[in-house]
């Protein structure tokens, strides 16, 4: 899509008994500011907006389970600032509380729902 691309070195894997190199070719979000009529940028709290898969599960971060992870956190803030409580059995830094999309987008109407009921952790919010 864009002329400009990013070919990044990646490190050597070993492959059956030879050694394979990988390269993996990379776009990034400012690559198509040039293209676009006009750009907005907006300052977000990183902890409710962002949570970037780059690397696989095994990796230090950015994992699809630590974005897993950073999304149910989200979701458990949401919960209790609605008046809802947190059980768990496990370690609550390794879970937290699903809600559905169907239910809230944004945190949003979630009182009804939660005020003054108990969630056990893990679970899934859902209508």
């Amino acid at each position: 899509m864009f002329p400009d691309r990013h070919v990044l070195p990646n490190n050597s894997k070993k492959g059956l008994g030879s050694e394979v190199q990988i390269l993996r070719d990379a776009s990034f979000v400012f690559d198509a500011f040039p293209y676009a009529p006009s750009t907005a940028l907006f300052e977000v709290l990183r902890e409710e907006e962002f949570a970037p898969v780059k690397n696989a599960n095994g990796s230090n971060f950015d994992t699809p389970d630590s974005a897993r992870l950073l999304v149910l956190r989200l979701h458990t803030r949401w919960v209790v600032a609605a008046g809802g409580f947190l059980t768990h059995s496990v370690p609550l830094y390794a879970t937290g509380v699903e809600v559905s999309p169907l239910c809230s987008y944004s945190g949003e109407n979630l009182e009804a729902i939660c005020r003054g009921r108990t969630f056990h952790a893990p679970c899934e919010i859902s209508f």
